[in-house]
């Protein structure tokens, strides 16, 4: 078990993360509604996916931060089946990915063989890629350095750290 001073650290850092990632996705989600109500649907489809699978992934985050919070607080609740889920969530997320080239032509064919700026082609592209992003950040590599320990590590190691989700799937051989 950490010190005192590192666990409090840690416990108000998984606070904050587990907080911004929800509110995150709350954000996002708030943002597809709004596009919705305002375009014309034929125009949104591949934005409404990226922006659909982003919140479906920083809401993984957000649980996943939770329970990890939960256990530094000793309120053990990050069983083996937790995990599992995390599993199930991450093959959701694969196939999901896998299938965005189709949601992209599914919107060129639908907007009319177009992907001018009237179907915010760049706005979905970003969301999207953003999607792919906040995947590998918890399920590979962690691609978020936003405090000074980890930037630290990466510092010091010249490399990138591995996720910790990833590192609890394989802690558990799962």
């Amino acid at each position: 078990m950490p010190s005192r001073s590192v666990k409090q650290r840690l416990i108000k850092k998984l606070q904050w993360t587990f907080q911004v990632e929800g509110m995150n996705a709350v954000m996002f989600f708030g943002i597809l509604i709004f596009i919705n109500a305002t375009y014309d649907i034929k125009d949104l489809i591949f934005l409404s996916y990226g922006l659909l699978l982003m919140c479906f992934i920083l809401l993984q985050g957000t649980y996943y931060w939770w329970k990890k919070l939960s256990v530094l607080e000793d309120k053990p609740i990050f069983q083996n089946r937790t995990l599992k889920r995390f599993l199930n969530f991450k093959r959701k997320n694969k196939l999901a990915i896998a299938f965005m080239p189709f949601v992209l032509v599914a919107q060129w064919v639908i907007s009319g063989r177009t992907l001018g700026s009237d179907n915010l082609l760049g706005w979905a592209l970003f969301a999207n890629v953003f999607a792919v992003l906040e995947y590998i950040n918890y399920y590979h590599t962690q691609l978020m350095y936003d405090n000074r320990y980890d930037l630290w590590y990466l510092f010091r190691h010249k490399k990138l750290k591995e996720a910790s989700l990833r590192k609890d799937l394989r802690e558990q051989q799962i």
